[in-house]
């Protein structure tokens, strides 16, 4: 007896009890997770140990410079901001907002006198703030320093990394509900034209409702001892809703097959988790593979994504796999309930499903040919794909953090901080003033004289200023020296000149760049570095997964050539939407630089485990069928008929769930949304309909060899009732 056949006699055995006990633990758990947002955070995207992390590190233990949590745009129309009034009001301010206990320093421009932190026309200067605590508690103290800001400096502007989360947060939180509110009804109704009846059409909107309640309640409680990004709540809802449905509609459909021909309801429910049930179990398990191997991947923002897709499919399997059996087994034949005219008790093979696959039979090089041409010129766009890291435009137009980061943009000069373990060696700075991209260095070191130096180390000047620069800018063995660019920071072009930085032979122990654009560069590093692990791993593993499940070698390889094709499509879509802005106005984003850096790893796992999904639902019932006749023919025509418009269905409503979570306004999540929905349309469209078919056709009796030891897939032998051909 196999663990589906006892799970399935299991449930049916007290299908009430199991039902009651399942809705009332995702009722507990809908109301535990109900403020689950507060508790998450929205940055990540940053790689610690990093280059730039260290010398960002360093700079503020030693020089107690740092980028500022929370940045303040102060303003003047009439003064100047060296006028003694406007230092006056600055620096009085300050002493106020110092008394909040969050506030533990500030840098202005009196301080550094760097011109970075004044605007061309002299009117506005930049205060950084630095915040005490963790990011989650910087984003609680937040609305407190901003009121105490605005009442000390009227007509303040405020933006920075702090208050940057705080939007972010909001906007991903509001998001989420404006998605679930647009999801769950067109879900509903999907399912409704699907299954023609209104109790069958439930059944799968309350498993995606169990699922997302479920995976939310364990975000939740892990978050009280983890920094987890918000980006995982819409990750985990979009799966949790979307694989939900998906995994309930082909179990439900099968149920619902196999009851005119079961003695009892709970031979149907059992018959339905022993196939339908096997199939979603290995789907599962093939997804939640793909998505722990991002784990691997040093970035915070990366591991949160992986925890919430993770958490999103086993809540998935969890209410697919005993809840829905449950409910099935209570139900039984009022399944069919209020019926839309005359529901069927199931719904036969399709002829139209059954027409695509005998087409791809008997011209199998023309449709395999034809489908992998397509994938490639989908394909072409990814080749040149560029990174680019958030910024401002991330926001919509109007919010007060874009409008200061554009301003600034503006009116100010952004620093790319650049420190140097010091040896005052001024032929240094020459050869860094001259790299090409630099506008200007500030620094103290290019205007002391090494015979003002004495043995002792101590500066002999009476020029005040001087001493403060020094004071400010060295410490022992370590100095600073920032470096003004001409291209905007986190462009490509200023990405090249961190490297041209990085590159200069110096005179230091030591030289390391920080700054944004330096955390970019760092980022992608550290991505590049871990694709490969992420590739082979993702491939691996669901190769691993496939060969246990189906004991075929070809198969799985097959099924893993085909999902990387449907991806690369994916990517190529992605770049020709998102990085060259074709559907800009549509879609309602302003074109980034490039597409954000973390997005195809992520997207490479999800899209792969997804795609598995479908193959092994189509290749589950193929088997099904090989098995009964070795007619391998026949068997392609009548796994597709008998799944086609399960498998259509589903991914229709998959796109419309991720299709409501991509409509939101944050465009880190749109990439990931229309990546999706690309990959899940070439799949169900080219790949599984047309390629897969055509392909196990010229493959023959070869799809399920395998060697002894694997005890491969065993046909009967062909009879004359049967007329099975071995190809």
């Amino acid at each position: 007896m196999s663990a589906f056949t006892r799970l399935g006699r299991g449930v049916s055995a007290r299908p009430r009890a199991v039902a009651v006990a399942m809705a009332a633990l995702a009722l507990g758990a809908g109301l535990y997770g109900a403020n689950v947002s507060e508790k998450l955070l929205a940055g990540g995207i940053d790689a610690p140990g990093s280059e730039s992390d260290r010398a960002a590190t360093r700079l503020s233990e030693r020089l107690g410079i740092a980028n500022g949590d929370v940045v303040a745009m102060l303003y003047s129309a009439d003064l100047d901001v060296r006028d003694p009034e406007y230092v006056s009001t600055v620096l009085d301010g300050l002493e106020q907002v110092y008394e909040d206990e969050a506030v533990v320093g500030a840098v202005t421009y009196y301080d550094t006198g760097l011109d970075a932190l004044v605007s061309r026309d002299r009117h506005r200067t930049l205060v950084l703030i630095d915040l005490a605590g963790t990011m989650s508690e910087m984003v609680a103290a937040l609305p407190r320093i901003e009121k105490l800001l605005r009442d000390v400096f009227p007509g303040v502007e405020i933006s920075g990394p702090i208050p940057a989360e705080a939007l972010a947060q909001s906007i991903a939180e509001r998001d989420v509900g404006h998605a679930e509110m647009y999801a769950l009804p067109l879900a509903a109704l999907l399912t409704l034209l699907f299954f023609r009846s209104v109790v069958a059409a439930l059944l799968p909107i309350a498993i995606g409702a169990v699922a997302m309640a479920l995976s939310v309640a364990v975000i939740r409680a892990l978050s009280n001892f983890l920094e987890i990004s918000i980006f995982s709540l819409n990750v985990s809802a979009f799966l949790g809703l979307g694989l939900s449905i998906d995994y309930a509609l082909l179990t439900v459909q099968r149920f619902r097959e196999e009851m005119p021909r079961s003695a009892t309801t709970a031979d149907a429910v059992v018959r339905a988790l022993d196939t339908a049930g096997r199939a979603v179990w290995i789907s599962g398990l093939t997804v939640m593979v793909s998505m722990a191997v991002l784990f691997v991947v040093p970035l915070p923002l990366v591991r949160s994504v992986a925890l919430g897709g993770i958490l999103a499919v086993a809540s998935a399997l969890f209410g697919a796999l005993v809840m829905l059996p449950a409910l099935l087994a209570w139900l039984g034949p009022r399944v069919n309930r209020f019926a839309l005219g005359r529901a069927p008790e199931a719904a036969g093979p399709s002829r139209a499903w059954a027409a695509v696959g005998e087409f791809a039979n008997r011209h199998p090089w023309l449709t395999a040919g034809g489908c992998t041409l397509v994938l490639l010129f989908a394909a072409e766009p990814a080749l040149r794909m560029r990174a680019a890291m958030p910024d401002a435009t991330t926001f919509p137009r109007g919010s007060e953090v874009r409008s200061v980061d554009e301003r600034i943009a503006d009116e100010t000069e952004g620093p790319v901080l650049a420190p140097d373990t010091l040896k005052r060696v001024q032929d240094y700075l020459r050869s860094l003033a001259a790299v090409p991209g630099i506008a200007k260095l500030d620094t103290a070191l290019d205007a002391l004289d090494p015979e003002q130096i004495g043995d002792d180390g101590l500066v002999a000047t009476t020029d005040p200023d001087l001493l403060t620069e020094l004071d400010r800018t060295v410490d022992g063995d370590l100095t600073l020296i920032t470096a003004q660019g001409t291209q905007a920071f986190r462009s490509h072009a200023a990405a090249e000149l961190v490297g041209a930085v990085r590159a200069l032979p110096h005179p230091g122990k030591r030289l390391e760049v920080t700054g944004p654009t330096a955390s970019l560069v760092d980022v992608n590093a550290t991505l590049e570095r871990y694709a490969l692990i992420v590739a082979i791993g993702v491939v691996g593993w669901n190769l691993a997964v496939l060969f246990a499940a189906f004991r075929s070698v070809l198969v799985p390889l097959k099924a893993a050539v085909m999902n990387l094709l449907s991806l690369g499509a994916s990517f190529g879509v992605l770049v020709w939407v998102f990085q060259d802005g074709h559907l800009a106005g549509l879609l309602r984003f302003e074109p980034p630089n490039g597409i954000e850096p973390t997005i195809p790893l992520m997207l490479a796992a999800i899209v792969f485990g997804l795609s598995m999904d479908y193959e092994v639902f189509l290749l589950s019932r193929i088997q099904e069928e090989y098995r009964r006749d070795g007619d391998n023919p026949r068997s392609i025509v009548a796994g597709l008929a008998h799944t086609g418009r399960v498998i259509s269905s589903a991914a229709a409503i998959l796109l419309v769930v991720i299709g409501a979570f991509a409509a939101g306004e944050l465009v880190f999540v749109k990439e990931i949304g229309v990546g999706m929905s690309a990959a899940i349309a070439l799949d169900v469209t080219l790949v599984r309909a047309l390629l897969v078919p055509a392909t196990m056709r010229l493959l023959g009796r070869w799809n399920w060899w395998a060697p002894r030891w694997m005890g491969g897939v065993k046909a009967p032998l062909p009879t004359a009732s049967t007329g099975a051909s071995p190809s």
